[in-house]
């Protein structure tokens, strides 16, 4: 099996590194040729939207973040000769180490995959967190700074994600490597484990409003709907229900968060192995489903999404850990407004929260050794409105367009520059482009933009036209969705991106052996049917090698899913 597994590895190192400088953590580098931090940080920028500070420690180790009631930010950073909690004031210049006591009992590819989450009660003032290095759940007292640590049951756990309970009586966890939830009463410290099943890997972790528990399952493919109140404990009960995506499409889910959006309880995936959100209304249990897609990234095959979070107000945010950018879905309009980080082109960036007053989305860049806010005050000072038939479209009417073999069908592109806020950018060269509609971007479907770029400083409202097409021989029929890109610069040559979903129909006859499902127009299935076996299978290794860059898999769960997935291909011939 090691011979095997060394065969699989070295497929996947070789194409990625032939052209991609291969991500980021020390468990990854073991499996493949080490490189030089160098190669993801060669650049820091200036941004005006978004601002980092460098943290006092050499090693690399940073995941997951939180603020308290004052604004204080504190996160999380491990190796494996040790752990520790570390907060930094709101002003960015006094930082203070709580080093998390106790020996190291996982294993270095667990310390690197596992734990790091935070969470702050301010009913009690305490932090808590999931340390895998000891394989605990952690509890840190603001006040007294007393650390208290609560062994989980099953050793080598990878405990991972954590949410409070709707009531915050109790803690919920992830086990990604012990294929297990767990569940700590507060009160009694009791924990109560639940398995998921082998080779599940609960990664993170989400209560909707009607105190359904929601959980990732990165190594299955599928989302975990559970009931906790129908749970017993050590058994897989009535109480949990395994969501996939329909085939032939499916993803590696890493983030989720529940929101309500004018009046309907949505659902917000990050699909961790490619470049799209996954958006869904939680009654659909993912029968329906849009695509949010993001721009190409540049570092890596894909953007490859990950830790998702939302305000109160319902607006969504998500860093890119491949695309390096952190980006914002607006719940008034739907529109996805992406930020490049300043320091690149790969500051690997997993895991964000949102401050206590909102003001600032926090995030932490493990290769960088930084922690930085997006400021969720300033406006972007570009509007975009999209226009078919005459009708505006809006956040929950997005009208599809249905394209029949070498038909054309056009849209009008309202940008609109605010000229109190323009000197946060450079609109002088505003872009506007589509991307989008599968892994490899548009395919079946071309487009002209009438004209390509508009200078917004001059005339600061401009119409474009945008013509689009089927390509009869690429196109594939079936439910995509396109999204529509204006894009400018800061003034350090960073991009800002505004990302307006269209959903399309390609109504043209079906290939054989094809036979492409047509879901219904609420919401679309975006994921192209491979037309060939031997290009889907290579694209498949692909995507398994972006998975096992960002998750930081182990060896032999990248082995179980290539194997997975090949067998699966020879079904389909």
């Amino acid at each position: 099996m090691l011979l095997q597994l060394s065969g699989c590895l070295f497929v996947i190192t070789l194409v990625l590194s032939l052209t991609y400088s291969f991500l980021a953590s020390p468990s990854i580098q073991l499996l493949a040729q080490p490189l030089s931090p160098q190669n993801y940080v060669a650049y820091e920028k200036h941004s005006n939207f978004i601002k980092e500070f460098k943290i006092p420690i050499n090693e690399r180790g940073l995941k997951g973040v939180t603020t308290d009631s004052d604004e204080d930010v504190w996160f999380y950073h491990a190796t494996s000769n040790g752990s520790m909690i570390m907060k930094m004031s709101k002003e960015g210049n006094n930082f203070t180490k709580y080093r998390i006591p106790g020996n190291t009992t996982a294993d270095t590819a667990i310390i690197n995959l596992a734990g790091g989450q935070l969470l702050f009660d301010n009913t009690s003032n305490v932090i808590w967190f999931t340390d895998a290095r000891t394989n605990s759940l952690g509890k840190l007292e603001i006040k007294s700074s007393k650390i208290e640590l609560l062994s989980i049951p099953t050793n080598n756990s990878g405990i991972m994600g954590l949410a409070f309970s709707p009531d915050k009586k109790a803690l919920w966890f992830t086990e990604i490597i012990g294929n297990k939830i767990g569940s700590l009463d507060i009160e009694s410290k009791k924990i109560t484990e639940y398995p998921t099943g082998d080779n599940s890997g609960p990664t993170l972790l989400t209560f909707d409003s009607k105190g359904v528990l929601w959980i990732t399952l990165s190594y299955a493919n599928s989302i975990l709907k559970v009931e906790p109140w129908l749970l017993f404990p050590g058994i897989k009960s009535s109480g949990m229900y395994t969501i996939s995506l329909e085939r032939p499409d499916f993803f590696s889910p890493f983030g989720i968060a529940t929101v309500q959006v004018k009046g309907v309880e949505k659902m917000f995936v990050s699909d961790h192995g490619s470049s799209r959100l996954i958006v869904a209304n939680v009654a659909s249990d993912l029968k329906n489903y849009t695509s949010y897609w993001t721009s190409p990234s540049q570092a890596l095959p894909m953007a490859l999404p990950s830790q998702v979070v939302s305000d109160k107000a319902g607006n969504i945010f998500f860093v890119e850990h491949g695309g390096n950018k952190i980006v914002k879905i607006s719940s008034d309009n739907g529109i996805m407004t992406e930020f490049d980080i300043p320091t690149g082109p790969l500051a690997t960036s997993l895991f964000l929260t949102v401050s206590e007053d909102e003001k600032r989305i926090w995030f932490t860049e493990w290769a960088s050794n930084k922690i930085a806010y997006l400021d969720n005050t300033l406006q972007v000072p570009l509007n975009m409105l999209v226009t078919k038939n005459e009708s505006a479209s809006t956040y929950t009417d997005i009208t599809p367009i249905t394209l029949k073999a070498s038909e054309s069908f056009s849209a009008k592109v309202a940008l609109t520059l605010d000229k109190n806020m323009s000197s946060l950018v450079l609109a002088n060269d505003t872009e506007l482009s589509v991307v989008g509609m599968t892994d490899s971007g548009l395919q079946g479907v071309g487009y002209t933009s009438k004209p390509q770029s508009v200078n917004l400083m001059d005339i600061p409202k401009r119409d474009i036209g945008i013509d689009f097409k089927v390509e009869t021989e690429k196109a594939i029929a079936g439910n995509y969705t396109l999204m529509i890109r204006a894009s400018l610069l800061e003034k350090d040559g960073l991009i800002l991106s505004l990302l307006y979903p269209q959903l399309v129909k390609l109504d043209v006859p079906t290939k054989p052996p094809v036979m492409n499902k047509i879901q219904n127009f609420q919401e679309f299935s975006t994921k192209n049917v491979e037309s060939s076996n031997s290009s889907a299978l290579f694209r498949d290794l692909i995507r398994i090698g972006a998975i096992a860059v960002v998750i930081i898999l182990v060896g032999y769960l990248i082995y179980h899913n290539i194997v997975r997935r090949i067998k699966f291909k020879k079904t389909k011939r």
